[in-house]
């Protein structure tokens, strides 16, 4: 746990929240029932300035076991009586046979953004608590999470999904105990999960055993940290041709290993259209290399790794890029590194740029003419399906770089450092956090 020092009680962890957001807001508080997300919106509902804040919830009937419909209706009965608006969305669709809670979550937050934008809320709220970060830690301490060790840090207190709604936690800071001593003193109750005492999962047996590392205070601040640093050394040493050909300076490979780690990761998982950054065992490889000094290339991440006098050039490996079929009107992604957005009344078909080689040295005229031949194949080309009308109706399609890892799910530590790679890739900046400027900054 966190030391006493910085442990709030539910209603102090509510006023902070509230007095560093800007107003006017919307807050959508995601509730299950549970403890925690009960305590949430009771506090939220007793403690906010309702000329300031507009108060709505929302409860994601995942429909994995059984009760479930009748649990999320108790809830829209306590919401009726606090007088807060509550919608119940269903995780529809067949549900995948392993990695459920994966799965869940992602559907969870995948919903409560689509919520938001239905309800114009502006701050999604989650009552992940101190009991949850504790869990969280221990569980990335046990994998362990390379040389800078960024996952000691733990969930991040507001999280940007889907480039669309902030997703924020007051209740980092508050334990468990305290939240249900708060409803207890209010006379409400709350829903146990069963599955919360599934062993089956990882954080239910972290949660009986106890957890094993404690949550520093400072992890945070110096995740962050590492983040900016590492935003300071792409925009001081690294260019990004056309979104597919980064360029690091000679002096850009003498910053300190965890920072060159940080922003190398975050750079491959950018341009290999990953998800998550680069692993551990990857970067090491990665680092290892650099650090001979040496001329040469090696792969990871789907990212070839090209070392020459005048710099590392970073840029997608040429194979497993598939093609992809974009029907009329619909937006797909291509190579997790593109958006096609399909204007037409045609069919179109998305796969690697085939260029000779003086379209190539014409795109990337700085880069030496291999490099330029391999990024260029990385570019996405478009043409109609094969049958398809060549003229067509309707709007052109469209094209646009995505950053894989951040497009999704976008955690405040990595915010500034999103936003020095949107700008080398011609992406636009991510949505600022909304808090006033004195909390932006600190």
């Amino acid at each position: 746990m966190a030391p006493e020092a910085n442990r709030l009680s539910p209603e102090d962890a509510v006023r902070v929240f509230l007095d560093g957001l800007e107003t006017p807001a919307h807050l959508l508080v995601a509730i299950s029932g549970g403890s925690d997300s009960t305590g949430l919106l009771l506090a939220l509902a007793k403690l906010a300035d309702r000329s300031k804040f507009a108060i709505s919830a929302a409860t994601i009937d995942h429909g994995l076991r059984p009760g479930s419909t009748e649990e999320a209706l108790t809830v829209t009965a306590l919401c009726e009586r606090i007088g807060v608006p509550h919608v119940i969305r269903r995780w529809e669709g067949e549900k995948p046979s392993s990695g459920i809670s994966a799965a869940a979550r992602d559907a969870r937050y995948r919903l409560l953004s689509d919520i938001a934008r239905d309800s114009h809320a502006n701050v999604i709220v989650t009552g992940h608590t101190l009991d949850d970060q504790a869990e969280t830690v221990s569980m990335r301490a046990r994998r362990g999470d390379g040389e800078a060790r960024r996952g000691l840090a733990g969930m991040s207190a507001a999280v940007l999904l889907e480039r669309r709604h902030w997703l924020m936690r007051p209740f980092l800071s508050t334990t468990r105990a305290d939240i249900r001593a708060f409803l207890e003193r209010h006379g409400e109750g709350w829903i146990d999960d069963p599955s919360n005492l599934n062993a089956r999962y990882e954080r239910v047996r972290v949660r009986l055993a106890g957890p094993d590392a404690p949550v520093d205070g400072e992890a945070a601040a110096r995740r962050k940290e590492l983040a900016d640093r590492a935003a300071d050394l792409i925009e001081a040493h690294v260019s990004i041709g056309h979104s597919v050909l980064a360029q690091v300076s000679p002096g850009g490979l003498t910053e300190e290993l965890p920072v060159l780690r940080h922003a190398l990761a975050s750079l491959g998982a950018v341009l290999g259209g990953r998800t998550h950054l680069l692993g551990s065992d990857s970067m090491a490889r990665v680092l290892a290399f650099i650090q001979g000094g040496a001329a040469g290339r090696i792969t990871a991440g789907r990212v070839i790794f090209d070392r020459r006098r005048d710099g590392l050039f970073m840029m997608r490996e040429n194979r497993g890029m598939l093609s992809l079929h974009v029907g009329a009107g619909e937006t797909a992604i291509w190579d997790g590194r593109f958006r096609i957005i399909n204007g037409t009344d045609q069919e179109v078909v998305v796969g690697p740029t085939a260029p000779d080689r003086d379209e190539a040295l014409a795109l990337f005229p700085e880069a030496p003419p291999a490099i330029a031949m391999r990024a260029a194949s990385a570019l996405p080309f478009v043409d109609f399906a094969p049958g398809a009308a060549q003229t067509s109706g309707g709007s052109a399609v469209v094209v646009g770089p995505i950053l894989a890892p951040f497009d999704r799910f976008l955690p405040q530590f990595d915010l500034n450092l999103a936003d020095r790679i949107a700008q080398l890739i011609g992406h636009e900046e991510f949505t600022p956090l909304p808090v006033k400027d004195s909390r932006r900054k600190s």
